[in-house]
Formats: C-alpha cells, sequence, structure tokens
C-alpha cells in the first residue's frame, strides 16, 4: 500500500503558510520526506500574488490598513484574498510511479480527489477540461478565469489551484472558498470603479453554505486515500522543514524583494 503524509496545521501568517509550502516541497522533492498532502488556514485575511504578477495590481495602501499580508506565490496565476477558505497543497518528487505524467495528467488526479471530498459532502462539483483562458479575461483576480483541470459548480471556479513543476517533482495548491468577501477583493485590486465583480464562487454562495472547514479536511483526506489508493499518516513537518520554512519566512517571503518581485 502506498504512503502519503498527511499534515493539518493551524492558522498561520502568509510568510509562514508560503515558506512551509516551499520547504516540504523541497523535501519531498529531495526524498527526505514522503510525498504529503497539506491542510491549512491563514491567520487572517491575506494576499497572495501569482508569481508572474504585477504587485502594482494591488493596493498595498488598502491592505496595510486592513492589516492584509501580501506575499508572493512560488506558482503562477492572479491574486486570491484568503479568508474564510481551506488552502491545500501536494508535493510529490518525481520518480513517484503516480506522478510520472505531464501537468494536466498530475493537476487532473489531484483534481479528481478534490471532487471526490467535495461530492462526498453533496456538493455536484466538476472538473473544467477547458485548456486556455477565454482572450478576453483579463481579470487580476484568481476565482472570475477557469482554465484546464480546475474545479467548478454550476459552472463557477470553486477552486483555484496552481502548480509548480522541477526536475525532480512538483508542488501544487490552492483554495477551497468557503465564503468570500467580494467588496475586498474589489479593494484590494483597485476595481472600485470598474463594473461590479461577479460573485466568485464558493461553498455559501453555491448554496452549500453549511459546510466547515473541519468536515471539508476530513473529507479532502478520505478523498485522496480512495482517489490515490493510499494509506495518508497523520505526521508534522520535520525538524528540517520547520528549519527550512523558517529561513524562508525571514529570508524571502518576508522580503520586500521578493514581494515586489514584478
Amino acid at each position: 500500500m502506498r504512503f502519503i503524509r498527511f499534515i493539518l496545521h493551524e492558522p498561520q501568517h502568509a510568510f509562514t503558510n508560503m515558506a512551509h509550502d516551499e520547504a516540504i516541497s523541497e523535501a519531498v522533492r529531495q526524498k527526505a520526506s514522503p510525498p504529503t498532502l497539506r491542510i491549512y488556514r491563514w491567520d487572517r485575511p491575506s494576499v497572495s500574488i501569482g508569481y508572474f504578477q504585477k504587485v502594482s495590481e494591488i493596493d498595498l495602501d488598502y491592505c496595510k490598513e486592513r492589516d492584509y499580508p501580501v506575499v508572493r506565490r512560488l506558482t503562477g496565476g492572479r491574486a486570491i484574498l484568503h479568508d474564510d477558505e481551506l488552502t491545500y497543497s501536494f508535493s510529490s518528487s518525481r520518480d513517484d510511479p503516480l506522478f510520472k505524467g505531464t501537468l494536466h495528467h498530475d493537476y487532473t488526479l489531484i483534481s479528481k480527489a478534490l471532487v471526490e471530498g467535495l461530492r462526498s459532502l453533496g456538493v455536484e462539483a466538476a472538473i473544467s477540461f477547458r485548456k486556455k483562458r477565454p482572450a478576453d479575461s483579463r481579470s487580476p483576480a484568481c476565482f472570475q478565469s477557469v482554465s484546464f483541470g480546475e474545479i467548478t459548480i454550476a459552472g463557477k471556479k470553486i477552486i483555484g489551484s496552481a502548480q509548480k513543476r522541477y526536475k525532480d517533482g512538483f508542488l501544487q495548491h490552492g483554495s477551497v472558498m468557503l465564503r468570500s468577501n467580494t467588496e475586498a477583493l474589489r479593494k484590494v485590486l483597485r476595481l472600485n470603479g470598474e463594473p461590479p465583480l461577479p460573485a466568485p464562487g464558493s461553498l455559501q454562495e453555491c448554496g452549500t453554505g453549511g459546510i466547515t472547514f473541519d468536515s471539508l479536511a476530513s473529507a479532502v483526506k478520505e478523498a485522496f486515500e480512495k482517489e490515490l489508493q493510499a494509506r495518508l499518516i497523520i505526521d508534522e513537518p520535520s525538524k528540517i522543514e520547520f528549519r527550512t520554512a523558517k529561513e524562508l519566512e525571514k529570508n524571502k517571503y518576508s522580503n520586500p524583494e521578493w514581494n515586489a518581485l514584478r
């Protein structure tokens, strides 16, 4: 039987969350740690922006006033206001027999597990197989566009995910929105003078607001076991991962040079 490490973290700062994702991914790719599913929250509303995204798209003054940390992710994609949600990350080495495929193969495999978790809670979720975003979709908000392998309910994107691929493995992470704050997101993205944003997909907006973080975390864990035919072992990051995360948090993710890279 396959074994996958399962880490369930308490709410942490945005810089800490991104540092842990990278530190765990590095250890997994170096085979110092097993494949790992990490589920976590944020200790306050926080903004993450894609690796290639311009920080000028974000109203930093508004974020500072509201005490919203702004952090640049390792992965691509667009801005997310993390608040009432479940965030996951999955790390694998390249020689794992289950994840030797292309980006689309690996992305879809994880998406199937996430869909299974939602369906087990009565949510009619589906996977999008659209390979490209519409040409006129230029919103800086992640949940306003749907691309390959992402998950929708009645056409609305419900999980925003992104993947960073390396020669020796990959890291994929994403957000499952329990509830969204469209008005705050408009202000974060300097869209006050623009037409209203369509309501982003969230479990509450899609009529399934009774689902909690804990019930969703349990459902996702069980779904990964079923879809990946593996046993998930509850564990904590290793001492090396903790140490690496501390260094990344201090030298990278809390560093304005990284967060204002573009």
